[in-house]
Parts: structure tokens; sequence; C-alpha cells
């Protein structure tokens, strides 16, 4: 069960908004567990001009076909991961996606650790809740926006060095009871809505990535988010990583002059 003294999602007030807006901690899954405050969520989407994910998913789906997530011309998986490794690596893609790894020989390493990582989790749902709650403000005919561009997370996606992500692979491989453990973890303490622990762990998995992963995009969603917020109310879906901590979104709205509060119902 939620304690009461937790919540994922936060009003954001103040003097220079006409009407509150809200930020809500997602999960980018499909496992229903992440899905418990959606009927709250759908809540503040209706009391708002506009929602908003880290990106916007309509754009990401333009550009799909672009092969943005295609390794540097010339360079090929099967011939980056040692044969051994990538052996290991094929075997545990096929379980958990039904697919050959041979299909993905041109994408980055990131996007197979990514794919892995959706076969763990329960597929319960038709969508992301993400894309559940991007659907609905759809339905609702909000102003729909992504807070950074997807060219931008694409850009940051390759500042994370092809020697770091091919690690990151490889170890996924060789430790995949830990790995499985880490993200029932994350799900679990999404469960609990336990921000503090929840960017502890976000803080943790970023390793040394955590200025481009975390810290240098909470403050550009920070200063976004507030730009729009006094034009329009807006409910913002934005990983739940991002909240907490010195740096988190939270903290630094607040030093902006917002007044943060939990949303409970």
């Amino acid at each position: 069960m939620k304690n009461k003294k937790n919540t994922l999602l936060w009003k954001v007030s103040g003097k220079p908004l006409k009407n509150s807006s809200y930020l809500f901690g997602t999960m980018h899954v499909k496992d229903l567990r992440a899905f418990q405050q959606r009927a709250l969520v759908y809540k503040k989407i209706d009391a708002c001009e506009a929602f908003a994910t880290e990106f916007s998913l309509d754009e990401m789906k333009l550009n799909t076909s672009e092969n943005l997530m295609d390794l540097p011309e010339g360079m090929f998986l099967s011939e980056l991961i040692p044969a051994k490794a990538y052996k290991k690596i094929g075997k545990l893609f096929t379980s958990l996606t039904g697919m050959d790894l041979i299909l993905f020989d041109r994408s980055l390493p990131m996007l197979i650790s990514n794919m892995l990582s959706e076969g763990v989790l329960s597929s319960d749902m038709p969508h992301s809740l993400d894309e559940s709650l991007w659907e609905y403000a759809r339905e609702q005919d909000k102003i729909l926006l992504g807070i950074e561009s997807f060219e931008e997370q694409i850009e940051i996606l390759q500042k994370i060095p092809l020697d770091y992500q091919v690690k990151s692979l490889i170890w996924t491989a060789k430790n995949v009871h830990r790995f499985q453990k880490q993200l029932l973890k994350m799900t679990r303490l999404y469960e609990t809505a336990d921000l503090r622990k929840l960017y502890k762990a976000a803080r943790k998995n970023a390793k040394g990535l955590r200025k481009i992963l975390l810290f240098d995009r909470n403050q550009v969603m920070a200063e976004r988010f507030a730009l729009i917020a006094k034009e329009q109310s807006i409910c913002y879906a934005v990983g739940a990583g991002h909240l907490g901590g010195k740096k988190g979104l939270l903290r630094l709205l607040k030093k902006q002059g917002f007044k943060i509060t939990p949303v409970y119902q």
C-alpha cells in the first residue's frame, strides 16, 4: 500500500501563476503496478489547459523512421561486442522480446538495454503510463507539449560514450538476476511513491552520467515548465527520479518562488 505521506503528484502554485499547475512523477512502463494514480492524474489533466511529457510523443513517432537510435555509419553491434558476450546477450534478448538480436545489429547498445528492461517488467497495459496519459489528454482536447524536444533527447543519448553503453549491455547479460532485481526494486519504490528513494535509485543507476542524464536536464525542465505555467495551466508527467533531491524539479521550482504542495486526492 502507498504510504499516505508519499505522493507522486504535486501542485505548483503561487503569485506568478493565474491557475495551479501539476507535476506527476511517472514510470515509462506498461506494468499495471505503475498505474495506481492514473485516475487522480486524469482529474488534474481535466483541470489544466495543457499536458506535457518529457518530449512530445507525437514528435517521437514522426522521427522513428530517421534511424536516430542507430550506431555510427559502418559500425555493427555484433562487431562491437566479443562473440561469447554477444551470444549471451542474443539468448537473453530472444527470451525477453521474442526477436533475434541480429535484426538490431545497427542499433545503439542503449536501445537494446531499454528493450531488455521492457521485457523484464510485465506488459499488462497496451500503452506505457506516459502514453496512456498523453492519449487521455488528446481525447480531452488539451494542448499537447514536450518540455524538451525529441531532438534534444537524442543529443543527450549521443553524449553517452559508446564504450559505456557496450559495457553496460554486457554487464546486463552477465548479471541477469541482479538486473531483474534492480528493475523490480524500482517498481516497488514507485508503488510506495517514495520520491527520496526513487531519486537515490535514479542517481545510482545514472552513475557517472548524473550531470548529463539528471542534473542538467532538471535545470532545463524546471525553467521551461515555469515559463509555460505562467502562460497556461499545465500537467506535466516526468520520470519520477527527476522530482526529488536538492537538484530535483520540486526543489528547483521552489527556488523560483513557486509553492509546491503534495496532492493526495
